[in-house]
């Protein structure tokens, strides 16, 4: 069992956190900070082109380098077919990047608390865990990707949720844990128990606390409240709800569970998730404000598995996001399928999300993208679906312009 840190001090971490006042990324001209003007039109003009061929709806994408933010433009329609423009402060769908943006960051900050331990095992906190061979499995293990477990397990017909989470606690394993990478939703999934076993508090109480109020990501949330509906760009019709989805996490799984997962379920808005890119590029804090230590940030988007070779599992766009090196919970640039392109540099990291939303660092150019879209989930959801997905969006298409617009080096 882990060595748990008292409530009391967990709580006045929290507070503290709450207190400090982030200073915000500036907005900028794209030349005083080596980019060219034209080539950042450029970039945004292939977004709007995709809108107006009728791609995908509507989006929000958002350049910055060097603390200053560049370009800032919003496309289409918040709602297919409707007359309700997208606009910069409209919220998205960000399912997967929920990964990111609160799973695994909020399981490093436990870990700099002493509250939980990267060897400390699964089992310890999530009842059953430990069935069919994985008592050994850690957190550091779900943070990489590499537990074991299936890609997901869906459990719609069950009525009664705790044993939902019974049955997915109790998964077989599908290969032998750390000998692959294989991304999980379910993994995710089961690490946000985790996370709220070792706090006591849930993933979306702990994110705000810790991370997206501290950042002041405002925006940033599961389950927006009515009052942001309106805001909110719907992703794709459900046949489970019988209406378009909107304000709702898409994926089934994770709507029937409440909204709050640790794989899927946040909102938010590309000025929001900018705050937390630079939070990231300065090595964990941002502002006036140490979201994470230096040491965990360079950590979370390091290759933390290195067995695993790109050249042998950077095979197509699906085998990019399922099998090639990751962090822990950032995908890492490789040279073939990357939904961030082919131009970044080799210590880039990203995140993407299933209904058309991305994010990529380049660390190395000081430099970031942040791409949100109300595509929707790809149906099917198969290896045609997703290439589908990533062709219509064109993620790979924007991160190339972006590179492609520095001008000093």
């Amino acid at each position: 069992m882990a060595a748990f840190t008292p409530a009391a001090v967990l709580s006045t971490r929290v507070a503290e956190a709450q207190v400090l006042a982030p200073q915000e990324l500036a907005p900028g001209r794209p030349e005083s900070v080596g980019l060219c003007p034209e080539r950042i039109e450029d970039v945004f003009a292939r977004v709007s082109r995709r809108v107006n061929d009728g791609l995908f709806p509507g989006a929000v994408a958002l350049i910055a380098r060097r603390g200053r933010i560049v370009g800032h433009r919003a496309f289409g329609t918040r709602v297919r077919g409707q007359d309700e423009p997208v606009t910069l402060d409209t919220l998205f769908d960000l399912l997967s990047m929920t990964k990111v943006l609160a799973t695994a960051t909020s399981a490093l900050i436990l870990v700099q608390d002493g509250v939980l331990r990267l060897n400390d095992r699964v089992a310890d906190f999530v009842p059953g865990f430990a069935a069919h061979g994985k008592a050994a499995i850690t957190v550091r293990d779900m943070l990489r990707y590499t537990a074991g477990l299936p890609v997901d397990s869906h459990f719609l017909d069950e009525p009664d949720d705790d044993l939902v989470w019974q049955r997915m606690a109790e998964a077989p394993l599908e290969y032998t844990p750390g000998t692959q990478v294989l991304y999980s939703d379910l993994t995710y999934r089961l690490l946000g128990r985790v996370i709220e076993a070792a706090s006591g508090m849930d993933l979306d109480e702990l994110a705000k606390a810790r991370i997206w109020g501290p950042l002041g990501m405002r925006d940033t949330t599961f389950n927006p409240s009515a009052a942001l509906i309106p805001r909110t760009a719907a992703t794709g019709f459900s046949e489970l709800r019988g209406r378009v989805v909107r304000g709702e996490v898409q994926d089934e799984q994770d709507f029937a569970l409440g909204g709050i997962a640790g794989c899927d379920g946040a909102f938010s808005t590309a000025r929001d998730i900018a705050a937390f890119c630079q939070m990231i590029l300065n090595g964990g804090k941002y502002g006036g404000v140490r979201i994470l230590s230096r040491q965990a940030a360079a950590a979370m988007v390091s290759n933390q598995t290195p067995a695993v070779r790109a050249a042998d599992t950077d095979l197509s766009p699906l085998s990019n996001l399922l099998s090639t090196p990751k962090g822990y919970g950032w995908e890492l640039a490789t040279r073939r399928f990357s939904h961030g392109g082919t131009r970044l540099g080799r210590s880039a990291y990203g995140k993407c999300g299933g209904a058309g939303t991305f994010m990529w660092i380049d660390s190395h150019r000081e430099l970031f993208g942040v791409l949100l879209t109300n595509h929707g989930l790809p149906t099917p959801f198969d290896e045609i679906g997703w290439n589908r997905m990533l062709d219509s969006v064109g993620s790979a298409e924007f991160f190339d312009g972006i590179v492609n617009a520095v001008m000093d080096e």
